[in-house]
C-alpha cells in the first residue's frame, strides 16, 4: 500500500489525545495541537503540527479529530485554516498572543495581569458559546460586540496594536480596504479609546438608534389572591399620579380569569399568563409616571359567601349563572413601574444580553363589600396589603421586560423571546407614532368614568349596573365588536361593576369597540342603567330605569372627538320603552354646558337633569378623521369637484390641521393633492396652490425634529401606494416655473421649501413617469426634454449673485444630490453629470464654497460616480475646484505664513480686546474648506478603490497628473502636529497605492526638464523620509503603518529606476544620496523589524506584505552597482559628500540571512572603490576613480575608519550579532582572499572588524545584563579600550575612556576614575593648538585647545585623587601644572592656589590621623567557558576595597557569579575544567612587591613606605606549600617545600581598573632547607621591622610585639628552632647533603642573628610593659636568656644591625623592680634555665587579650610576601662565602609585611619614656582582671576599629598529638601567602571572654589564655568541599587556607 494525498476537507485536524510517538518517524502531539494532514495510509496520517512546520512525521488517525477547513493554494505553499466564524478565529489568535504575554506579566508582577487573565477566561467562555451554535442572531451579535470590546480594551492597556473593525465588528482586511477608509477606521477607534480613558476606564456601550415605539413583555409568575368566587383580573398600564386620583389608561387591559382554587387543576395555564403591551411611545415613558394596575372583580351575587369545602360539590349546582351574576369589586393590584421601565429602557438600548432576569411583586389592595375601586382611597386608607395567614402577602409576582420596537418588529427580529403568535397583545390607547402605508386601524375606546343617580322610588341609593351595547341605525345590537381587553373573547355587550348603594359611582372601566368603517359611520353606542337587587328574586324582575346613547359620527362628517362626554340620561318608562326601537336617535345625546333639559316623554323616554353620566372616548383610526378642514379637503378631492374657490379654502385650511393629524392621514392627503394636480380643469394658479400644499405636507413629513420617522412612510407610499400616473408633467412644469421665478421675492419662500423637498418632488416625478410608462409606454423623449429643461433652469439659477438668492442656491446644491438615484433611472447619467458640473461651475467661486464642496462630496458617493463615463465629466471639474481652493488655502499649509498670520491675529485681538482662543471666522472657514478638500480627495480614492466602479486607470491618471504634486507640497509644508496632516498623508498613500507602473511612467514623463524631475524626486524622497523619521500615525496603528510601508516600497522601486536612468548624466549626487539614506532608514525603521514581533504577527505580515526590508535592500544593491565610477563619492567623504558606509552597515545588520548575504558584498565593492581611487586629487573636487596612468590610492583608510566608527555605534545600539560577524568574515574574507592585490590589507581589515565585533558584542551583552556587576562591566570596557589602543583609534578609545570614568564614579572609585581620565590627558600636549575632532572631550566640548583641555582634565583628576586619598599621585600632577603656571603661562594666581593645595596634600600624607586603608591584593582565576569571553581561562589580580579581607572578597566575587564553583586548591586545573561549559573560580591572596629601593631607606617615614608598599605595583607573589616524599610525622619541616609563584600584571595597580590580567607568571620551588632559610630570613625581618616601628611610635599597641616575642622565645607548639636543628643541623643531614653546606651555614647565621633582634625587641617591650603583663614579660626574659645561651653555644654571637641605632642592654626582671628604683637596680640579671612550657599551651602570637583588641588595638592582618630568594633559587644559586657577615645576611632583601605608621625611636622625647610599672605575679589561680583600668580608646582607634571589616575565616584541623618543631610559626616561618594559612589572622577569643562586650574596661584572663596557641603545620584540607564561603562569624575568626 502507498500513501495517498489527503482530501481537501480532511487536511485540518486537532489532536484530542497526547501522542509521544513510537519511533523516530513519528511526531509528538499534545492535546489541542492543530495539524496539517498531507497524506494518509491505513490508520495513520502524515503531516506536521502547525506550530512547528519544519518537523514532519506520522501520527495515528484515532488521535486526531478532523475539522472543516479552508485550503488556500494560491501561494507558494498550501495553507490550511479552520473554517470558523471570523470572531472565533480572532479570539483564538488573541488567546495565543495573550498567553505568551500573561506569563511575562506574572513574572514581572505587572498590575495588568489580573485584567488579562480575567479577560482571557471570559473570551474562552464566549468562544465556547459561539462554537455551540445555539445562540440566536441578536444574542450572537451582542456577544460579538462584547468580545471585541474586551479585546480592544486589553490591547489598549497592554500597548498592543489597535484592531480596526467594520460596522459589523469584523476585522478589516487591508487588501480590500482603501487606505483612506483604513485610516478613518483607525481614527475612529482611537477616538473611542481616548473617550473611554477620559471616562476613567469605563466602557460606555454604544447605543443603536432607538425605535420610536417600545413593547413591554409581562409574564405572570405567581398569583397570590384568595377569592371566594370566580373572578377576573384586569391588568393594564396607566399614566398619571394615582395618589392624586389622576390616573389615565395607557394601554388595553390584559384579562386573567381567576378562581378560588387558582390553577391547581390546570398548572399549564400559568405558563400562558403573558402579555405584550405595545406601541408605548418614548415621550410617555420618559415624561409620565407609569403604573401597573389590575382590578380584581368578583363574579357572583351582591354579597360574597364563604363556601364550605366539605359541601363544595353540592353548592356547584347552586352557583349563579354568568348571565345573572353581578360584577362586584374585590380589590386592586397596584405597583409603580416608572423606575423599572427606565432601567429596562437603558438596558435595552445597550448592546448587551437584554433585560435583567428579575421578578417584581405588585401588592393586592382589597376593598370592602360596600366600597368602590377608588385607587386613591385604597392607597391612602391601606398602608399595607392584606397578609394571608397561609400564603403571606397577597399580590402578583411578575417579570417585566422592555423591548425596543413595535410588535411587528419584535416578531421579526426577536422570535426567540417567546412564541409571539400565542401571546395576547395589548395596544396603546392611541395611534402608533409611525403609521406605515397599509396599516389600517379603526378602534374606539370608551372609558366609563362616573355617574350620579337619584334614588327615585328607592329608600336607599341604587346599585347601578351599566350595560354597554353597540347598535346600528336600526337599533339592533352589533354582536362581537366589543372587547374588555386582550386575553378575552369579544363581547356582545359589556356590563360594568356594580357598587353597593353608591349614588356617585366611579367605574374607570375601558372597553374597545372595533367596527368596520362603513358600519362605524352608522353605528351608535347605547348605555342601559339597571338597579341590581341584593335579593335574587327581586333582581330577576328589575327593569332598566334609564338609558343614554352616543353617536359615533358628528353632523359634519367627522368622528366623535377624543374628550370627555357628559351624556344625557333618559329615564325609561318600562311599559312604553322598547329596546329595539331606534327612534331615540333623533334625540340629542350629549349634554351642552348650561343647558336645561325639558322633561318631555318621547318614545317612552324622558331626559332628566338630576342624573348624569360621563364617559371619555379615544378614537384610533387611520381612515376617519376628527378634523373638519382635513375632511373637507379629502372630500373635495374624492368628489371630483372643479370649484377652485372651494379648493383654495380647503388648501388654506390644510395648513391649520395639526401636524400629528396630518401625518396620520398622510397617504390620503397626498393622494388627494396629486389627484387634484392631475386634474386638467384647474388653472395654473390652482396648480401653484396645490404645489405649495404638497410642499407643505412633504416639509412636515420630512421634518427631522418632529417627524423624522415618517420619511420611511413617505418612501413606502411612493413605492407601493402611489398611483398618480400623470402628475409628473404638472410637477415639472410648476417646479420649473418657481425656479425660473427665483428672483421674485414673493415666490422665494416657496422655492426654498421646494428645494428642501427636492428629493421627494423628484421621487414623485420619476415614480409617476414609471407608472405612466408601465401603462402607456410612450413620451420618453418629451419627458427627458422637460426634465432636462428643469435641471438646466436650476443650473441657470446658480448664476444669480443677489444675496436674496443665496439661500435658494445653497438649498439647491444641498438637496440636488438626493435626487440623483431617482433621476438616473429615467434620465441619461452623463447628461445629469454635465448638468451638475454646469450647476457647480455657474456658481461664483466666492459664493458658498463650503456647500459647493459638500455637494461635490455627495455626488462622489452617489451612483453617478460609479459610471466611468460620468467620472470623465465630473472628475476634471472637481479636481479643478479643489486645486483652486487649495491654492487659495496655501497660506494655511505654509508654516512661515502661519507664523506671521498668528502674530498679526494676536496683535489685532489685543487691540480689540477679544478672546485669544476664539478663532477668526476667515481662518476657521479656510480650515473647514481645506478639510473638505482632503475629505473629497479621500472619498474619490475610496470610491475608485471599490470593485464595482469599472475601470479606473484614466481616473487615477488624472488624479496623479493634476493632484500628486499639490498633495506632496502640502504634506511637505504641513507641520507634524497639524490635525490635517494625517488625512493628507492617507490621501497620498491611497493615491500612490492605486498608481500602477504605467501611471508612474506617464507622470514622470510629464516633466520636460531634468531639473523639474530632480526637484520632484527630491521633494518626494524628503516626504517619504519625513514619514519614516517622524511617523504621522501612532505606533499602535500597525495595519496603517504597514500599508504605508508597502506603498513606500512601491514608490522607492519606481524612484530607483528613474534615478538610475535619468539622474546619472549629469550626476545628481544629492538625489542619489537622499535615496540611499531614505531607503536605508525605511529598512531600519522599527515597524519593520519582524524579529521583535510575536510569531502570529510576523506570519501575518509575511503572508500579506512579505519582508519589505529584503525587497528594498535588493533595490539599494541594484542602484549601488549602477553608480559606476561615482561610487567613490559615497565611500570617501573627503570631497564633501556623505559617506554611506555607516548606513549600509546598519542595513546589513538587519537580522535576515538572505538580506545579509545579498548586501554584505557591497562593502568589498566599497573597499575596491577606495583602493583604486585616484591618489593625488584636489581637495575641492569630489573624489574620483583613477584612470589611465593615474596613481591609485592603494588603501582604504577612509572606509576602514568609517567602518570601525559606525560599527562601534551600531553594535552598542543593539544592531548586529554573532551570526553577522561570521557572515561578514566569511563573505568579505573570501572575496579578499580571491583578490590578488587587496588580499593582505583586505584580510587584515576583515580580521580587525571581526575582532572588534567580538569585543563589542561582549560589551553589549555585559552592559545589557542587569545581573552583571560594576567590576565586570569595567573589565569589559577596558577590554574594548585595549583593542582601540592597539589599533590606534583615538576617538573611539576616548569614547570608552569617559564611559569607564562614569562607571568608576558611580561606584565611588575616585582613584580609578582619575587614572582613567589621565588616559585622555596623556594624549594632549602643553601647547595652545587646536584639538582634532578625535581628541575632543564629550564632557568639555567647549574646550578646543590642547593646553586648555589638559589643564581642565588635570584639575579634575587631582580632585579625584584627593577624594581617593592618593595625594602622592595628585602631587605629581600638581608639579606638572606648577611648572606650566610658573614658566609658561605665568599665572601666579593659579600657581598660588595650586601651591596651597599641594601643601594640604603634603600635610595629609604625613598626618597620622588620616587613615588610609592599605588594600590587599587577590589572585582570581576564571576557568571554564561559562564566563564571558574576556574572562575565560584568564588570571587577574584584584585590588581589594579598603579593609576588605579574603573572605569578604571571595563572597563578593561569588555573588557576581552565583553559578560558579569555588576551587579549594591552588593546583592548576585540567584541560577538561578549562573547556567545560561551567564556571570555576580560584581565589587566593597575593603579596605585592615594592620595586623602588629609595622608599626602603630608614630615613623614609613609615607613612610613605606604607603607601608605596601597596601602590604602583605590578608584581605579586604567592606560595603553595607541599611535602616532597613521605611526610615525617615527628618533624614536618624536614619535607616541607614551597612553590613560589610570581605574577606580572599588564598594568600597575591602582590604575584604570581595580584588577588587571596577569601577563606573565614564573614559579620556582624551594627545598625544605631553602624554605627554612627563607622563613628565618622573613622572621628576622619582621622582628627588625617591629623594633623600628616601636622605636619610632610609642602610641602603638603593645600586643603585636608581645605576641611576636612570646612566640619566638617560647615556641610551645611548633618547637621553635629545635625542629630546624633536628631536620637540617644534624650530622645525618650534613652527610647526606654535602652540597647544602653553604646553606646550612646561612641557616646557622640566621638563627644566631635572631638573638640581638629579640634582645632589642624585649628592650622596647620592657620600656612600655604595664603591671598586668609584667609577669609575662619576666617569663619572656627568662625564656630568652635560656634561648640566648643555647644559641651562643651552638652558633656564636651575632651583632645587632647598626641601622637599629641602639646599644645592647641587660634585661632585668620587672618583678624585681620597684616603682622608685634607681638606675643601679637596672643592672644585668641573668636568669637560670627555666622549664619550657608544655607544647599544648596556646601561643601568645594567636592570643587577643580582649575582644576589643581584635578590631581596636591590633594592627591589620599581617601581610607576608616571599623574600627575594637571592641565592636560594632552587639549584641555580651561587655559593655564598662563609666569611659573609651577619650584617650582610640581615640586609638581604626580603618581602616585608605591612606595618603600622610609627615615629623614629631616637626622636622620642624623654617624656614619652614610660616609667617603670608595678610588678604583679602571674599564677594559674589569677582571676582578677589583668587590666582593670585599661584606658579608653582614642577616637582614631575607635574609628579604625569600627571601619575595619572582619574577614571570612575557617578553622583548620589541628593534630591532637603535638609535634616538636623548631618554633612556632610566628617565630620561624611566616606562612606563605596562598597556602592553607594566613599570617597574623586575629586569634579566637578565650572561651570565657567571647560573649563579653568589646568595650568592657576589665578583662578576666586565666593562665590558659596566656599560653601560646597551636599553629597548624599541615597543608591538608577538609575532604568535604564547601558549597559557598560562609559569612564572617563573630566567634570564628580563622580562614581555610585551602581557599586562599
Amino acid at each position: 500500500m502507498n500513501w495517498t494525498p489527503a482530501r481537501d476537507k480532511e487536511k485540518y485536524g486537532v489532536a484530542i489525545y497526547n501522542f509521544s510517538g513510537v519511533n523516530d518517524s513519528c511526531i509528538k502531539l499534545n492535546v489541542g495541537d492543530t495539524v496539517h494532514i498531507l497524506e494518509e495510509l491505513g490508520g495513520w496520517y502524515f503531516g506536521y503540527a502547525l506550530h512547528n512546520k519544519a518537523l514532519r512525521g506520522v501520527f495515528p488517525k484515532s488521535f486526531i479529530q478532523v475539522r472543516e477547513c479552508i485550503v488556500d493554494k494560491t501561494g507558494l505553499v498550501e495553507v490550511v485554516t479552520a473554517r470558523l466564524p471570523p470572531i472565533v478565529q480572532e479570539v483564538t489568535a488573541v488567546l495565543r498572543e495573550w498567553g505568551v504575554l500573561l506569563r511575562k506579566l506574572y513574572v514581572d508582577r505587572k498590575p495588568n495581569f489580573s485584567l488579562v487573565r480575567d479577560t482571557m477566561l471570559e473570551l474562552i467562555a464566549h468562544r465556547s458559546k459561539i462554537l455551540s451554535g445555539q445562540l440566536p442572531g441578536d444574542e450572537l451579535k451582542q456577544l460579538k460586540h462584547r468580545i471585541t470590546r474586551g479585546i480592544d480594551r486589553v490591547n489598549a492597556r497592554l500597548g498592543l496594536d489597535l484592531v480596526v473593525r467594520d460596522d459589523h465588528g469584523n476585522i478589516l482586511n487591508p487588501d480590500i480596504t482603501s487606505a483612506v477608509k483604513l485610516f478613518r477606521h483607525h481614527d475612529e477607534a482611537s477616538a473611542q479609546l481616548r473617550k473611554q480613558d477620559a471616562n476613567e476606564g469605563s466602557l460606555p456601550s454604544p447605543r443603536r438608534k432607538p425605535h420610536l415605539s417600545w413593547t413591554a413583555l409581562m409574564t405572570i409568575t405567581n398569583i397570590i389572591i384568595k377569592v371566594p368566587e370566580s373572578s377576573e383580573i384586569s391588568i393594564g398600564l396607566y399614566t398619571g399620579d394615582v395618589k392624586e386620583g389622576k390616573e389615565k389608561p395607557l394601554s388595553e387591559a390584559f384579562i386573567i380569569p381567576w378562581t378560588d382554587d387558582g390553577y391547581s387543576g390546570h398548572p399549564d395555564l400559568l405558563l400562558k399568563l403573558k402579555c405584550l403591551f405595545t406601541d408605548l411611545s418614548n415621550i410617555t415613558l420618559d415624561e409620565s409616571q407609569v403604573w401597573l394596575i389590575g382590578s380584581v372583580v368578583r363574579q357572583g351575587s351582591m354579597a360574597s359567601k364563604e363556601i364550605d369545602p366539605r359541601s363544595r360539590s353540592s353548592m356547584l349546582s347552586k352557583k349563579t349563572s354568568s348571565s345573572d351574576s353581578m360584577r362586584r369589586p374585590f380589590g386592586v393590584v397596584m405597583l409603580e413601574v416608572t423606575q423599572i421601565i427606565q432601567k429596562q429602557k437603558n438596558l435595552a438600548l445597550e448592546t448587551q444580553d437584554g433585560a435583567l432576569d428579575q421578578d417584581y411583586f405588585a401588592p393586592f389592595f382589597p376593598c370592602g363589600e360596600k366600597e368602590t375601586l377608588d385607587l386613591k382611597k385604597l392607597l391612602t386608607s391601606r398602608n399595607d396589603s392584606v397578609r394571608d395567614n397561609k400564603t403571606g402577602y397577597q399580590g402578583i409576582w411578575f417579570s417585566f421586560q422592555l423591548i425596543n420596537g413595535d410588535i411587528k418588529q419584535l416578531r421579526e427580529d426577536n422570535p426567540h423571546y417567546v412564541s409571539l403568535r400565542d401571546v395576547p397583545v395589548a395596544y396603546r390607547l392611541g395611534l402608533s407614532d409611525v403609521i406605515m402605508p397599509g396599516d389600517v386601524r379603526n378602534d374606539l375606546y370608551i372609558t366609563l368614568l362616573s355617574g350620579e343617580f337619584s334614588r327615585g322610588t328607592k329608600t336607599s341609593d341604587r346599585n347601578v349596573e351599566v350595560t354597554v351595547r353597540v347598535c346600528d341605525e336600526k337599533g339592533k345590537i352589533i354582536p362581537g365588536v366589543m372587547k374588555q381587553g386582550c386575553g378575552k373573547s369579544p363581547l356582545d355587550e359589556y356590563r360594568s361593576v356594580t357598587y353597593h348603594h353608591e349614588a356617585k359611582p366611579k367605574w374607570m372601566e375601558t372597553i374597545k369597540i372595533a367596527l368596520p368603517i362603513e358600519e362605524f359611520k352608522k353605528a351608535h353606542v347605547k348605555f342601559i342603567f339597571k338597579h341590581r337587587s341584593t335579593n335574587d328574586v327581586k333582581d330577576k324582575n328589575e327593569k332598566p330605569f334609564a338609558m343614554s346613547f352616543m353617536k359615533l359620527m358628528q353632523d359634519n362628517g367627522t368622528t366623535v372627538l377624543n374628550t370627555e362626554h357628559e351624556l344625557i340620561i333618559y329615564k325609561i318608562d318600562s311599559k312604553k320603552w322598547q329596546e329595539d326601537d331606534s327612534n331615540y336617535l333623533s334625540l340629542p345625546w350629549q349634554r351642552v354646558n348650561g343647558e336645561e333639559l325639558v322633561k318631555t316623554w318621547t318614545y317612552g323616554m324622558a331626559p332628566t337633569n338630576k342624573d348624569s353620566f360621563t364617559i371619555s372616548t379615544t378614537f384610533c383610526s387611520t381612515k376617519l378623521t376628527q378634523n373638519a378642514e382635513l375632511l373637507a379637503l379629502l372630500e373635495w378631492g374624492w368628489s371630483g369637484s372643479t370649484d377652485t374657490t372651494t379648493l383654495r379654502h380647503c388648501l388654506e385650511g390644510l395648513r391649520r390641521v395639526p401636524s400629528e393629524e396630518l401625518m396620520v392621514f398622510l397617504q390620503d392627503t397626498l393622494d388627494v393633492l396629486l389627484e387634484i394636480l392631475m386634474n386638467s380643469s384647474t388653472d395654473d394658479d390652482s396648480d401653484n396652490k396645490v404645489f405649495e400644499a404638497l410642499v407643505y405636507v412633504i416639509t412636515i413629513a420630512t421634518d427631522k425634529n418632529k417627524h423624522e420617522a415618517f420619511q420611511p412612510v413617505l418612501d413606502s407610499y411612493i413605492q407601493q401606494n402611489f398611483h398618480a400616473t400623470l402628475a409628473y408633467n404638472k410637477l415639472i412644469h410648476v417646479l420649473k416655473f418657481y425656479v425660473e421665478q427665483g428672483m421674485d421675492l414673493q415666490r422665494q419662500e416657496t422655492l426654498k421649501k421646494a428645494m428642501k423637498c427636492l428629493q421627494y418632488i423628484f421621487k414623485f416625478i420619476i415614480r409617476s413617469r414609471q407608472l405612466f410608462v408601465e401603462l402607456f409606454g410612450r413620451g420618453q423623449e418629451e419627458f427627458e426634454k422637460s426634465l432636462q429643461q428643469l435641471l438646466e433652469a436650476m443650473a441657470k439659477m446658480m448664476i444669480h449673485t443677489l444675496d436674496s438668492t443665496l439661500t435658494v442656491q445653497a438649498h439647491c446644491l444641498k438637496y440636488i444630490t438626493t435626487t440623483i438615484p431617482d433621476i438616473i433611472t429615467n434620465f441619461d447619467p452623463v447628461h445629469m453629470s454635465q448638468i451638475l458640473v454646469t450647476m457647480i461651475d455657474n456658481l461664483d467661486p466666492k459664493r458658498i464654497p463650503k456647500q459647493k464642496l459638500m455637494t461635490m462630496n455627495e455626488i462622489i458617493h452617489s451612483e453617478l460616480f460609479k459610471y466611468p463615463e460620468c467620472r470623465r465629466v465630473l472628475l476634471p471639474s472637481f479636481i479643478g475646484h479643489i486645486r483652486r481652493l487649495l491654492a487659495a488655502n496655501e497660506e494655511v499649509t505654509d508654516g512661515e505664513v502661519v507664523m506671521r498670520k498668528e502674530k498679526k491675529k494676536a496683535k489685532l485681538q489685543q487691540m480689540l480686546g477679544t478672546d485669544n482662543n476664539a478663532p477668526f471666522t476667515d481662518d476657521r472657514s479656510l480650515m473647514e474648506e481645506l478639510e473638505l478638500c482632503v475629505k473629497i480627495l479621500g472619498d474619490i480614492l475610496d470610491v475608485l478603490f471599490s470593485a464595482d466602479v469599472g475601470p479606473t486607470q484614466e481616473d487615477i491618471s488624472l488624479l496623479t497628473n493634476e493632484m500628486l504634486s499639490d498633495i506632496l507640497t502640502i504634506v511637505y509644508k504641513m507641520t507634524h502636529d497639524d490635525p490635517l496632516n494625517c488625512k493628507f498623508v492617507s490621501v497620498l498613500v491611497s493615491l500612490m497605492r492605486q498608481m500602477t507602473e504605467r501611471h508612474f511612467l506617464s507622470f514622470l514623463n510629464c516633466f520636460q526638464s531634468q531639473d523639474e524631475l530632480y526637484n520632484f524626486l527630491l521633494e518626494l524622497i524628503m516626504v517619504i523620509q519625513d514619514l519614516i523619521s517622524q511617523p504621522v500615525f501612532p505606533s499602535d496603528w500597525a495595519e496603517m503603518i504597514l500599508l504605508q510601508n508597502s506603498v513606500i516600497v512601491k514608490v522607492l522601486r519606481q524612484c530607483s529606476r528613474v534615478i538610475s536612468e535619468r539622474m546619472r548624466d549629469p550626476f545628481k549626487e544629492i538625489v542619489w544620496n537622499n535615496f540611499f539614506t531614505c531607503a536605508i532608514n525605511f529598512i531600519t525603521q522599527r515597524s519593520l523589524q519582524l524579529e521583535t514581533f510575536t510569531q502570529s504577527k510576523r506570519n501575518k505580515i509575511l503572508s500579506r506584505y512579505r519582508d519589505m526590508r529584503r525587497e528594498t535592500a535588493i533595490e539599494i544593491k541594484s542602484l549601488w552597482f549602477s553608480l559606476g565610477q561615482h561610487k567613490i563619492r559615497f565611500v570617501a567623504s573627503s570631497g564633501g559628500g556623505q559617506c554611506m558606509v555607516g548606513p549600509f552597515l546598519q542595513m546589513t545588520m538587519i537580522p535576515d540571512v538572505e538580506l545579509r548575504k545579498a548586501t554584505i558584498p557591497i562593502f568589498f565593492d566599497m573597499m575596491q572603490c577606495e583602493f583604486y581611487s585616484q591618489r593625488d586629487q584636489g581637495k575641492n573636487g569630489p573624489p574620483d576613480m583613477a584612470r589611465n596612468k593615474q596613481k591609485i590610492k592603494g588603501k582604504f583608510t577612509e572606509f576602514e575608519n568609517e567602518m570601525l566608527e559606525k560599527l562601534d555605534h551600531l553594535v552598542e545600539g543593539s544592531h548586529g550579532d554573532e551570526h553577522y560577524r561570521e557572515v561578514f568574515k566569511n563573505m568579505v574574507g573570501a572575496l579578499c582572499e580571491e583578490h590578488a592585490t587587496m588580499r593582505e590589507p583586505g584580510l587584515k581589515l576583515v580580521n580587525t572588524v571581526s575582532r572588534l565585533m567580538d569585543r563589542l558584542l561582549q560589551y553589549r551583552t555585559i552592559m545589557n545584563t542587569p545581573d552583571n556587576s560594576a567590576e565586570t562591566r569595567m573589565s569589559c570596557t577596558v577590554n574594548l579600550l585595549d583593542f582601540y589602543s592597539e589599533i590606534n583609534r583615538k576617538e573611539l578609545y576616548l569614547r570608552y575612556v569617559y564611559k569607564l570614568s562614569e562607571l568608576h564614579l558611580a561606584c565611588d572609585n575616585y582613584t580609578e576614575a582619575g587614572y582613567t581620565l589621565l588616559q585622555h590627558a596623556s594624549l594632549l600636549r602643553w601647547a595652545h593648538e587646536a584639538l582634532q575632532t578625535s581628541l575632543r572631550s564629550p564632557i568639555y566640548p567647549h574646550l578646543g585647545y590642547h593646553d586648555d583641555l589638559k589643564e581642565r582634565l588635570y584639575n579634575e583628576v587631582i580632585s579625584f585623587f584627593d577624594k581617593g586619598k592618593m595625594w602622592e599621585d595628585a602631587l605629581k600632577l600638581c608639579k606638572e601644572l606648577m611648572q606650566q603656571y610658573e614658566e609658561v603661562t605665568m599665572n601666579y594666581t593659579k600657581l598660588s592656589e595650586l601651591l596651597t593645595r599641594m601643601a594640604s596634600f603634603y600635610k595629609n600624607i604625613m598626618n597620622p590621623q588620616n587613615l588610609r586603608p592599605e588594600p590587599e591584593y587577590f589572585r582570581v582565576a576564571y576557568y571554564g567557558r561559562g564566563f564571558p569571553a574576556f574572562l575565560q581561562n584568564r588570571v587577574f589580580v584584584y585590588r581589594g576595597n579598603g579593609y576588605e579581607r579574603l573572605g569578604d572578597f571571595t563572597s563578593r566575587i561569588l555573588d557576581q557569579f552565583p553559578n560558579a564553583e569555588l576551587m579549594k586548591k591552588l593546583t592548576p586545573p585540567s584541560d577538561e575544567v578549562k573547556e567545560s561549559p561551567q564556571q570555576f573560580i580560584q581565589i587566593s591572596k597575593v603579596d605585592c612587591v615594592m620595586r623602588e629601593d629609595k622608599y626602603s631607606s630608614p630615613s623614609v617615614s613609615e607613612q610613605i613606605q606604607r603607601y608605596y608598599r601597596a601602590n604602583h605595583v605590578n608584581i605579586f607573589t604567592y606560595s603553595r606549600p607541599f611535602h616532597r616524599g613521605q611526610k615525617d610525622p615527628s618533624n614536618e619541616f624536614a619535607t616541607l617545600c614551597i612553590e613560589k609563584t610570581t605574577l606580572h600584571t599588564s598594568y600597575p595597580l591602582p590604575g584604570i581598573l581595580r584588577c588587571f590580567p596577569v601577563v606573565r607568571t614564573k614559579s620556582i620551588e624551594l627545598s625544605p632547607l631553602e624554605n627554612a632559610i627563607e622563613t628565618m630570613n622573613n622572621v628576622n625581618a619582621d622582628v627588625r621591622d617591629l623594633v623600628k616601628k616601636y622605636s619610632r611610635d610609642h602610641t602603638l599597641p603593645l600586643d603585636p610585639l608581645t605576641r611576636k616575642i612570646s612566640g619566638m622565645v617560647d615556641p610551645a607548639v611548633m618547637g621553635g628552632i629545635t625542629n630546624y636543628e633536628k631536620a637540617f643541623l644534624c650530622d645525618e643531614y650534613k652527610q647526606s647533603h654535602p652540597q647544602d653546606a653553604e646553606k646550612l651555614e646561612d641557616l646557622q647565621q640566621l638563627i644566631a642573628a635572631q638573638i640581638p633582634l629579640l634582645q632589642a625587641a624585649l628592650h622596647y617591650h620592657g620600656l612600655r610593659v604595664t603591671e598586668p603583663i609584667a609577669a609575662l614579660h619576666d617569663h619572656m626574659i627568662a625564656s630568652f636568656c635560656k634561648m640566648k645561651q643555647q644559641v651562643h653555644e651552638k652558633y656564636g654571637v651575632a651583632v645587632l644591625p647598626p641601622e637599629l641605632g641602639i646599644e645592647e642592654h641587660s634585661l632585668r626582671l620587672q618583678t624585681q623592680l620597684s616603682v622608685n628604683s634607681d638606675h643601679s637596680a637596672r643592672s644585668s640579671h641573668h636568669y637560670s634555665a627555666h622549664e619550657s612550657l608544655s607544647s599544648s599551651q596556646l601561643s601568645l602570637a594567636r592570643l587577643s587579650l580582649s575582644p576589643a583588641k581584635v578590631g581596636g588595638t591590633l594592627p591589620r592582618h599581617h601581610k607576608v610576601s616571599m623574600p627575594n630568594l637571592g641565592n636560594y633559587n632552587g639549584g641555580s644559586s651561587k655559593n655564598v662565602k662563609k666569611e659573609k657577615s651577619f650584617r650582610t645576611l640581615l640586609r638581604r632583601e626580603s618581602f616585608t609585611s605591612q606595618r603600622e605608621p610609627s615615629s623614629q625611636w631616637f626622636d622620642r622625647p624623654e617624656s614619652q619614656v614610660l616609667p617603670p610599672q608595678p610588678i604583679i605575679e602571674l599564677s594559674e589561680q589569677v582571676t582578677t582582671p589583668l587590666a582593670p583600668e585599661r584606658p579608653l580608646r582614642t577616637d582614631i582607634e575607635r574609628e579604625r576599629r569600627m571601619s575595619r571589616p572582619r574577614s571570612l575565616t575557617m578553622t583548620p584541623s589541628v593534630s591532637a598529638t603535638p609535634s616538636p618543631s623548631l618554633g612556632s610559626r610566628e617565630s620561624l616561618m611566616s606562612t606563605p601567602t596562598g597556602s592553607i594559612y594566613e599570617e597574623e589572622s586575629p586569634p579566637p577569643l578565650p572561651v570565657k571572654m567571647r560573649d563579653q562586650d568589646s568595650d568592657s574596661t576589665s578583662v578576666r584572663l586565666s593562665t590558659m589564655s596566656l599560653k601560646p596557641s597551636a599553629t597548624p603545620g599541615s597543608p591538608e584540607v577538609s575532604p568535604e568541599p564547601p558549597k559557598k564561603p560562609p559569612r564572617p562569624d563573630k566567634n570564628h575568626n580563622h580562614e581555610d587556607s585551602s581557599m586562599i
